[in-house]
């Protein structure tokens, strides 16, 4: 009993590190647009699309059409910039995938970590 609640232990800490590594990359790449805008973008996600900056991991698919509603097409560059910021964070090699989406790339990151 104590190895599965030990387990468990360890998957909810991973879940609460790729959290943080998930948001530190979004951080990361949307300071690259200088703090003030990053912090509007923040802003303009929380009042238009209910998503705070915390909640961004749990509210994945929002974040995303979010991102796609202010940039349009650009919303692919810094899409990947988070990707690629999140993968460093996490250690893993990133690999350009043709059909994948952003959020494949970063379930695909949360699996391997909490594997």
């Amino acid at each position: 009993m104590e190895y599965f609640q030990d387990r468990e232990l360890n998957i909810s800490k991973c879940g609460i590190q790729f959290q943080e590594a998930l948001l530190k990359a979004i951080d990361e790449s949307l300071l690259v647009l200088g703090v003030s805008v990053k912090q509007a973008i923040y802003y303009h996600i929380e009042h238009y699309y209910n998503v705070k900056r915390e909640e961004i991991p749990i509210k994945l698919k929002e974040f995303y059409e979010a991102l796609k509603s202010i940039f349009g097409f650009g919303s692919k560059i810094i899409e990947k910039l988070i990707i690629k910021n999140l993968y460093t964070i996490l250690n893993l090699n990133f690999e350009e995938r043709e059909n994948w989406s952003f959020i494949e790339y970063v379930e695909f990151a949360k699996k391997f970590l909490l594997n």
